[in-house]
């Protein structure tokens, strides 16, 4: 999928509370295929008596697999990282893209590491222009170079540092509604028909795509009529 697409598929499923698998995605030609599958889990959604039960108690399962704790008590609102250590929170987020079909939001650094990882390339760009400034502005582009290369080195020393669960997905409780939305949708229920679900659907497409909204009907491909890369 393209860069397009995938911020596509990561909009939709934040707004609809649903999990679409890259099979499914790679069927996805029309903007009509997108509303019929939309539409399937908004329907599996009001036929199930409570369909994040049966992904709670899978996740509960697994959960306490990777304490090595088959007593373990977690509710909905527990936080993640209350209960799993990095290690353990790691292997979790890999079990779930197995069990989405797709790969989950991606845990993130320590919000006090992020901080600082910002001000340390805020600070290597400055250190570039005052150096350059300061001997000869026509080495601008070498000091800039280098500021990059410390960035991409910064990156890659802390990138085993990610081990937080981002905002969407802190809870035991989001993770099991991400993992229900393969089957059922958990938000936007009241809509009942095809044409509900574009109107609601169409924002999305147009802030994603930068269409006009005249152009995102049901037959419109994402493609060739849409321009999505």
């Amino acid at each position: 999928m393209g860069l397009d697409a995938v911020e596509l598929v990561m909009d939709v499923e934040d707004h609809f509370g649903i999990a679409i698998q890259n099979t499914e995605a790679e069927h996805v030609r029309t903007v009509g295929d997108l509303v019929s599958l939309i539409r399937s889990r908004i329907q599996a959604a009001h036929l199930a008596s409570c369909p994040t039960l049966k992904s709670f108690l899978q996740l509960r399962s697994c959960v306490r697999e990777l304490a090595t704790n088959q007593t373990l008590r977690i509710r909905s609102r527990t936080r993640v990282v209350d209960v799993l250590n990095p290690t353990q929170r790691r292997r979790l987020w890999k079990r779930l893209t197995d069990i989405l079909g797709s790969a989950p939001p991606s845990l993130r650094r320590h919000p006090t590491l992020r901080k600082v990882l910002v001000v340390l390339v805020c600070t290597a760009i400055v250190l570039a222009v005052t150096v350059a400034a300061a001997v000869d502005i026509e080495i601008l582009p070498l000091t800039l170079v280098l500021a990059a290369v410390a960035t991409l080195i910064l990156h890659l020393a802390t990138v085993r540092f990610r081990t937080y669960p981002p905002d969407t997905l802190t809870t035991f409780g989001a993770v099991a509604r991400r993992m229900t939305g393969i089957t059922a949708a958990t938000k936007q229920l009241h809509l009942d028909s095809d044409h509900a679900i574009l109107d609601e659907l169409r924002p999305i497409v147009v802030d994603t795509l930068g269409v006009d909204g005249s152009e995102v009907v049901l037959t419109a491909r994402f493609i060739e009529d849409l321009g999505m890369g």
